[in-house]
């Protein structure tokens, strides 16, 4: 591990030297493909988190949303487009702990000039069959495509590719960018280009006399995926949005050693919210990325909310003073920066140890249910997740056991059958547990910490029990340390 540190830090010092503040920053180009847009329109048909979910609605409402269509979206659903891979090393959580095909196949789809082409570009990337399934459904859906997004959109975006450049070029916000790589303490050379690749929303038309140049963008490897309206030329609305995306980059990109010392400063920290400080460390730096771009544009950041999420919202919002002014020093990220975010983040969320809001933002559901679906979607409604884990069955699951043990998670533990063995095996394992007089034959809600940190444990004997449990958590609002088990038919829901 020393060495390790020492990598780190001889690695920080070659950088800081091939990367002087004078930089031009990466080199930007801006793009528009008409394979990639009907790549990125079946993937937001089909739902996917990274895409805009106005288009989604506007195919719905459509002539073409048809049972049959439906089936197709299924099939493109069901198959392992994008596997994913974990990278050792790197500290879990982080997003360079993860790696995907997903830039690559992109990529070529913006470089494909047909639906052939794209295959070829991309064999040896997927299997033979799942190239050709995807390669289905994209011919099944370029009608819809070529009618709802295509035909009505292609000319204006053809127009928006040169103006966006342009203001991307005048404004030289690429070289600002490379100031935040400098905070970040990231890998990324000047000659390795971000690609902005154009697709339109499907509700453009909302967007002619608007403020907002995009709703939706995301950045992985070094794509820029932008769902943009085509007739708006208010980019500098827009940035806020592009670069904090773009900033997310520069975090995966971070050098290995400086991720691990992050780690460790956040997690030695002693500080009882240490953790979630750490695990809102990924939104609020890019959150305050992205209006100090905006900033540099306009002279102050936006009015009002900066992020849908309270919490991210809030904590970028106290920690903006302390990080811009490291990026306009120049400086990297240090444990002096970690100490003083922590300390800010103490005083803006007091509750954050019992408050559920916080604690289900990385979540661990496991649970021995018949439909595995149908019992956490009660709790998935009601709580938003950033990192969610899965596992069934309970009884002697190791690797389940050992990830509710670590502490670095929220347990949410359903149990629904053989409830006598499973509170017993729990019980076992899981020391808080003993502290409470548990009946297998009871539903009931039991919310406590314990040296494996904050977990849930619902013990229900139907599904609307677990539907009454995740209204009562709701309702609540926070953990109860002076009554930390509520028996349901106690419970007024």
């Amino acid at each position: 591990m020393k060495q390790l540190l020492f990598l780190g830090f001889l690695l920080g010092s070659l950088s800081g030297w091939a990367q002087p503040t004078a930089s031009p920053g990466p080199a930007v180009s801006v793009e528009v493909s008409r394979v990639h847009s009907l790549v990125r329109f079946v993937e937001t048909i089909a739902g996917s988190n990274n895409s805009y979910r106005g288009s989604r609605r506007a195919f719905e409402a459509s002539r073409f949303n048809t049972p049959e269509a439906r089936r197709w979206l299924r099939r493109y659903q069901s198959l392992d487009h994008d596997p994913g891979f974990d990278r050792d090393g790197f500290p879990a959580g982080r997003l360079g702990s993860v790696g995907s095909i997903e830039p690559s196949y992109l990529a070529a789809s913006a470089d494909a000039q047909d639906l052939p082409d794209l295959q070829r570009r991309t064999a040896g990337l997927l299997p033979n069959e799942v190239l050709v399934s995807l390669d289905s459904a994209y011919r099944y859906f370029t009608p819809a495509f070529d009618t709802l997004a295509w035909q009505p959109n292609a000319t204006e975006l053809g127009r928006l590719r040169p103006a966006y450049t342009e203001f991307l070029a005048k404004s030289q916000l690429m070289q600002k960018f490379g100031r935040l790589r400098t905070f970040y303490g990231s890998v990324w050379p000047d000659a390795l280009p971000y690609r902005i690749l154009l697709t339109p929303q499907l509700d453009a038309k909302q967007g002619l006399g608007g403020l907002i140049f995009t709703n939706h963008a995301t950045a992985m490897g070094n794509l820029v995926l932008l769902d943009c309206h085509p007739v708006s030329r208010t980019f500098v609305d827009g940035t806020a949005v592009v670069f904090h995306e773009m900033s997310h980059t520069l975090s995966t990109q971070q050098r290995l050693g400086l991720q691990q010392q992050l780690e460790g400063w956040y997690l030695h920290h002693p500080s009882p919210n240490h953790r979630y400080a750490y695990n809102l460390m990924e939104e609020a730096l890019a959150t305050v990325a992205g209006e100090w771009i905006y900033a540099q544009q306009t002279g102050r950041p936006e009015s009002g909310e900066w992020y849908y999420d309270d919490y991210i919202n809030r904590y970028a919002k106290a920690i903006y003073p302390l990080m811009t002014s490291y990026v306009e020093r120049g400086k990297t990220i240090d444990s002096l920066f970690v100490n003083q975010a922590i300390d800010l983040f103490d005083t803006t969320f007091p509750q954050a140890a019992t408050d559920y809001v916080n604690l289900f933002r990385n979540i661990l559901y496991w649970t021995d249910a018949d439909d595995f679906q149908a019992a956490v979607q009660p709790f998935r409604d009601r709580f938003r997740s950033t990192f969610t884990y899965s596992t069934s069955p309970i009884l002697n699951s190791e690797r389940a056991l050992k990830r509710a043990q670590s502490g670095e998670v929220l347990s949410v533990i359903l149990v629904t059958h053989e409830h006598a063995a499973t509170l017993r095996y729990l019980r076992e394992h899981l020391p808080a547990l003993r502290k409470q007089r548990l009946r297998p034959e009871q539903s009931f809600v039991l919310s406590t910490t314990g040296p494996s940190g904050a977990f849930i444990l619902v013990n229900a004997h139907n599904l609307a029990q677990l539907t009454a449990a995740a209204k009562l958590l709701e309702q609540q609002g926070h953990m109860n340390p002076k009554v930390p088990l509520v028996l349901l038919q106690e419970a007024k829901l």
